[in-house]
C-alpha cells in the first residue's frame, strides 16, 4: 500500500507540472514542444483529422505556444519523419506550423505509436544539455496497428503503455491530446526505482 500511495504521488507531481508548463498565458520561460501527430488511415474516419486541424489553429498556436518556443512537428505511422524544426518569433512562424500539419495526409497503413515513444525519447535525450523543458505532445486516437516487424506487433483498440500513463489526457472529438514533461517523467522514474524497485 505504501509503494503504492508513493508512485500515485510522483504521478501527481508529474502531473501539475505538465499544467504549469503548457498554459501559454502563465509561463514565460520556453519550452520545447515535440508535436507527434497520428497520419495513419484511422485518423481520417469521423472528421478525426480535421478536428485535429481546427484545434491546431483555434487552441495549440493560441493557447499553447509562446514566443521562443522550439517547435519540432512529426508525423507517425509505421515510421516517424520529421517535418519541421523551428524556434518561434512571430506570426508567420505560426502560420507555418499552419502550413505544415494542413499538408500531412492521413494515409498511413499501420500506426505505430510503441515506437513512436522509443524514437521521441531517444531524440530528446540528444538535447538534454540545453537546459529546456521538452514536452512531447502527442496526437492520435490509440489505435494501434503495428507490423510484424515491430517490437510492438500487433492491433490495440486502445494502445497501452506504462509511459502513457504519465501523460496528461485530454479527450477530443473522437482523438486523444495526450501531453508529457519529458525531463520530468524520466528523473520520477529514476527516482522511484531508486526508493522501491518492484515498482514497474
Amino acid at each position: 500500500v505504501v509503494m503504492l500511495g508513493q508512485k500515485k504521488y510522483f504521478l501527481i507531481f508529474a502531473l501539475i507540472l505538465i499544467t504549469k508548463i503548457m498554459f501559454a498565458g502563465q509561463r514565460k520561460i520556453p519550452v520545447d514542444i515535440f508535436l507527434m501527430i497520428d497520419k495513419s488511415l484511422s485518423m481520417v474516419e469521423y472528421g478525426k483529422f480535421d478536428s485535429v486541424l481546427q484545434w491546431i489553429e483555434n487552441e495549440f498556436i493560441d493557447e499553447i505556444l509562446i514566443e521562443q518556443d522550439h517547435i519540432f512537428i512529426y508525423s507517425f505511422y509505421e515510421n516517424t519523419e520529421e517535418l519541421l524544426n523551428l524556434i518561434i518569433k512571430g506570426e508567420e512562424d505560426k502560420k507555418k506550423i499552419i502550413e505544415t500539419v494542413s499538408l500531412i495526409k492521413p494515409d498511413g497503413k499501420y500506426t505505430d505509436i510503441g515506437k513512436m515513444i522509443d524514437f521521441i525519447r531517444e531524440e530528446t535525450k540528444r538535447r538534454k544539455y540545453d537546459h529546456r523543458y521538452k514536452i512531447l505532445i502527442l496526437i492520435t486516437d490509440l489505435l494501434q496497428d503495428a507490423p510484424w516487424t515491430s517490437p510492438y506487433a500487433g492491433k490495440q483498440e486502445a494502445f497501452e503503455s506504462p509511459y502513457l500513463k504519465y501523460g496528461r489526457t485530454i479527450k477530443h472529438d473522437r482523438w486523444y491530446e495526450i501531453i508529457f514533461d519529458i525531463d520530468s517523467i524520466d528523473k520520477i522514474n529514476s527516482k522511484v526505482k531508486q526508493i522501491y524497485p518492484n515498482i514497474k
